[in-house]
């Protein structure tokens, strides 16, 4: 019986072989979709094409034998092989897998290909030792002289190679950070591969740098852990401008910026003062280094708007000959009533008269630091027009209160409580003295009763700013739709609420 069970006894070797083919199969084909099973799936397979291996008689690490039968040396030969390989694919596959969960993919894409290829070379090598039972020490001998020829023929990539081994050890930057090179050029770090490091640029454009170029280069990383990016301008102003007032008004153009960081404080430094110019040096700072371009134009304009309400004018070039002509007198403050209606889109279709007639019932007032404009949630009984200072949008109650926007001269809010009857969903606070021009809903209506088609033109207005996402300092109650059917909307809530239906 013993006998009979031996006879069909399956061979190890044929059950290794079936054991192999069908784990490719499942492997490959079962468990496309998911890594984590395919890899568990693959090891299971090797365990079991191991143990019947083993069972065989059949040690990977042992040199085969010259003495069996053809054809069994040929497969055994053949399995050897096969399982260095599988223990090679297995061990990258862990060692990818550790990497990628512990940090980025694209950070460890370099250490992944050294790791891999390391592994693969131990495993060429161990085939060569085991299964043809050659001698390594001699291979690793003939490959050094072919490893000179060749280093002398590529001794370009090759630099930039090892200079990407120093710098995956070193990590000066990582993918996602900002850095600059000497030279100018600079980017966000997309990958670094075998042979260079490429940069996503401002201009969206991908540069390929060598990385044997960036190992000699001068490396200024902006993207830290404080996440604070520091920008620096130069604005010059009138001589005649006292240095103390030409400071207070930038420090006012930094305070009313929406876009640059209060920590670390921005600073404002006089660099120099001559019969040409009063030259001062403006340094802040931003969250990332691609906020800087947008959070400078923001700056000029608020340094623009502080300097006209302040009366203090720019001056030329250090380089320029142009001699700027005498400066004027200063408008009296009736004329700023007319000029702050000039440069408001919402008062655009008034003819010159119209803005004259509403400029003449503006009224003045003035706040103090601190002082509260408008309450969340009420109706503004005027639109406001900021004509000096800084004002601030909080939205929240009590200490839960967040700012989220800060308006400069020549903003102007509280239009869609006026025009639509519609709540305020901001408070605004006075953060530095501040004066402000308000226009009644009585001085707005006798020119939509004479001229009801601006209503429409109104609603127009409205619905862009909505759109736009300016400043928006009220509720609406159908934020939601498309912008000609709220512009209408806003037209028909403007002359309902005036009367005019």
């Amino acid at each position: 019986m013993a006998a009979l069970l031996a006879a069909y006894t399956p061979d190890p070797m044929l059950l290794a072989g079936l054991l192999l083919v069908a784990g490719f199969f499942v492997t490959h084909f079962g468990f496309g979709d998911s890594p984590v099973r395919r890899f568990l799936s693959q090891f299971g397979f090797f365990v079991g094409f191991t143990t019947l291996l083993l069972i065989a008689g059949v040690n990977p690490s042992d040199p085969t034998p010259t003495t069996a039968h053809s054809i069994r040396y040929v497969l055994t030969g053949v399995f050897k092989i096969v399982w260095w390989l599988a223990a090679a694919s297995l061990l990258t596959g862990f060692f990818r897998a550790a990497l990628v969960f512990k940090r980025q993919p694209r950070e460890t894409r370099f250490l992944q290909d050294l790791i891999a290829g390391a592994i693969y070379i131990g495993a060429v090598l161990a085939i060569i030792a085991n299964v043809f039972n050659m001698p390594v020490s001699g291979l690793l001998a003939a490959s050094g002289v072919i490893a000179i020829v060749l280093g002398l023929a590529l001794q370009s990539t090759l630099g930039d190679v090892f200079s990407g081994v120093v710098l995956n050890l070193a990590k000066p930057y990582h993918p996602g950070d900002w850095i600059t090179l000497d030279g100018g050029l600079q980017g966000r770090v997309v990958e670094t591969n075998w042979r260079a490091t490429q940069l996503l640029t401002l201009d969206n454009d991908l540069a390929i740098v060598p990385n044997s170029v960036i190992a000699k280069a001068r490396i200024v990383n902006a993207s830290t852990q404080i996440r604070a990016h520091g920008v620096t301008i130069a604005v010059r102003l009138d001589p005649g401008v006292a240095p103390g007032r030409g400071r207070a008004m930038l420090a006012m153009a930094l305070l009313n910026s929406n876009r640059i960081l209060r920590i670390p404080p921005p600073q404002v430094t006089v660099q120099s003062l001559d019969a040409t110019a009063l030259e001062c040096e403006v340094r802040f700072f931003v969250t990332s280094i691609e906020q800087g371009n947008e959070a400078k134009s923001e700056l000029f304009d608020m340094i623009f708007r502080h300097a006209a309400a302040a009366g203090i004018r720019l001056a030329a070039p250090a380089s320029s000959s142009i001699m700027l002509p005498e400066q004027a007198a200063r408008p009296d403050n009736s004329e700023t009533p007319r000029l702050l209606l000039e440069h408001l889109p919402i008062f655009a279709p008034l003819s010159a008269a119209e803005r004259v007639a509403l400029a003449q019932g503006m009224k003045q007032r003035t706040y103090a630091a601190g002082d509260v404009l408008v309450a969340q949630g009420t109706i503004a009984h005027a639109l406001f027009i900021l004509a000096s200072g800084v004002l601030s949008a909080y939205q929240g109650v009590g200490t839960k209160a967040t700012e989220v926007l800060r308006l400069a001269p020549g903003d102007c809010f509280g239009q869609a409580s006026i025009l639509t009857g519609a709540a305020t969903g901001f408070e605004v606070r006075a953060v530095t003295a501040a004066v402000v021009y308000e226009i009644a809903k009585a001085d707005i209506a006798p020119i939509l009763k004479e001229r009801p088609a601006i209503a429409q033109e109104l609603g127009q207005i409205l619905a862009r700013r909505e759109a736009a996402g300016e400043a928006r300092m009220e509720q609406d109650a159908e934020p939601d739709l498309p912008s000609d059917r709220l512009a209408a909307r806003l037209a028909e809530r403007v002359r309902s609420f005036f009367g005019l239906l």
